[in-house]
């Protein structure tokens, strides 16, 4: 079987990393000459989907269905048009996309659905969460702490083009959560935590969660099947809460593969999100996913840059080269990464996994020691999100 993916950044990495292990053939598509999933596909051409539209069209005709990795627009229109002239199954919807890509219209379906978000501002006290309402990650949040810099964020956003939201900021675990959709019914996933670094960015993921009463989690997996069941969900989406005061507070859900998350539950429970997808909307096979084996897994990204090594969000990760699978590096179970014994500045993805989370953070502790150790690293920074007050 043969994997159409098109976008090679960090959801191509995500994407063509499951694609390997469930053990498709992966043809990666970018329209940039360098991206990191190039070097960890089996095949990659350099197309630019909308403008190439007819080399896309033959380069795709081969697969066996097609996988979008990346957020532009005009791409994905690009390509639902080509999987339905080919007749190849695109493992996407279009439609939810649309929706999800603006806060704006997704917190007006939660709010319909009665699902619990943040207060939005004035119904709120600082500090407050302003972000613009069409970016994804990271991109212009600002977390601020009274009325004079809520004027300068707004302006900034607006600076942007963007609509702009603001909501109180709550504190506590982030959970993510994956969501599988046939069009008809929606089959929550496998609850992972998010660990963000200080620009809100996700630096780690862990899975399980940590220990918070079951009912939160059950509530969680609720949530993101009535967003997706009302969305007519066929493709796949993630939802994200933070659990604050004993309940979970939805933030947002995007129906895109997410990045980080699915490896995470791949080495925690042995489930395969871009198999299940690619059952689902090719095989017409949706069932609850049904754990291989109940481990624990933590995936975080670092930088080392001579002699100092950072954690760092995703982010950086979009133009790095030369990424490898490596095996065991350093006493992870596997690494993602571009480094070699004389490189100076490397990146690495890290997966350490153990019998309980105690074991695989243990072995996370005896990886970075490791790194440190023969690296000679003499700074190590892990940065955080500010501390309320």
């Amino acid at each position: 079987m043969k994997l159409g993916i098109v976008g090679g950044r960090l959801q191509g990495i995500e994407s063509t990393y499951l694609a390997r292990k469930a053990g498709f053939e992966t043809f990666v598509i970018d329209r940039r000459p360098e991206v990191p999933a190039f070097s960890l596909a089996d095949e990659f051409k350099v197309i630019d989907v909308v403008k190439q539209r007819d080399e896309a069209l033959r380069s795709l005709s081969n697969c066996n269905a097609i996988l979008p990795a990346n957020e532009d627009i005009e791409t994905l229109t690009t390509l639902d048009k080509i999987s339905r002239e080919l007749k190849i199954p695109l493992l996407f919807d279009l439609d939810s996309y649309n929706i999800s890509c603006s806060k704006f219209l997704s917190n007006q379906i939660m709010k319909g659905l009665n699902i619990p978000m943040p207060d939005p501002w004035p119904n709120c006290s600082f500090p407050v969460i302003i972000k613009p309402s069409s970016q994804s990650g990271s991109t212009g949040v600002m977390k601020v702490h009274d009325e004079e810099k809520l004027r300068e964020g707004m302006r900034f956003i607006s600076e942007m083009d963007e609509d702009i939201i603001v909501q109180e900021f709550v504190d506590g675990p982030n959970i993510s959560i994956e969501v599988i959709g046939n069009g008809k019914r929606a089959v929550p996933l496998i609850l992972t935590e998010v660990i963000l670094d200080n620009t809100y960015d996700c630096k780690m993921v862990r899975c399980p969660t940590s220990d918070f009463d079951s009912n939160i989690g059950d509530n969680i997996k609720e949530y993101g099947r009535k967003v997706a069941e009302s969305l007519s969900l066929r493709g796949i989406m993630d939802l994200e809460a933070i659990v604050h005061n004993g309940i979970a507070k939805v933030l947002e859900f995007d129906a895109r593969i997410p990045s980080q998350t699915p490896a995470t539950v791949l080495h925690a429970t042995g489930i395969n999100l871009v198999k299940l997808l690619f059952d689902a909307l090719v095989n017409d096979e949706l069932d609850s996913a049904t754990p291989l084996h109940n481990k624990a897994a933590i995936y975080e990204h670092i930088i080392v840059d001579g002699e100092a090594m950072m954690s760092c969000g995703e982010g950086q990760f979009s133009n790095v080269d030369n990424l490898r699978l490596q095996i065991g590096l350093f006493d992870s179970d596997e690494m993602i990464t571009n480094y070699t014994p004389r490189r100076k500045k490397w990146h690495a993805i890290v997966i350490c996994t153990g019998n309980s989370p105690q074991e695989a953070w243990t072995k996370r502790q005896k990886c970075i020691n490791q790194i440190i150790e023969k690296n000679k690293i003499t700074h190590y920074l892990d940065p955080v999100p500010e501390v309320s007050k």
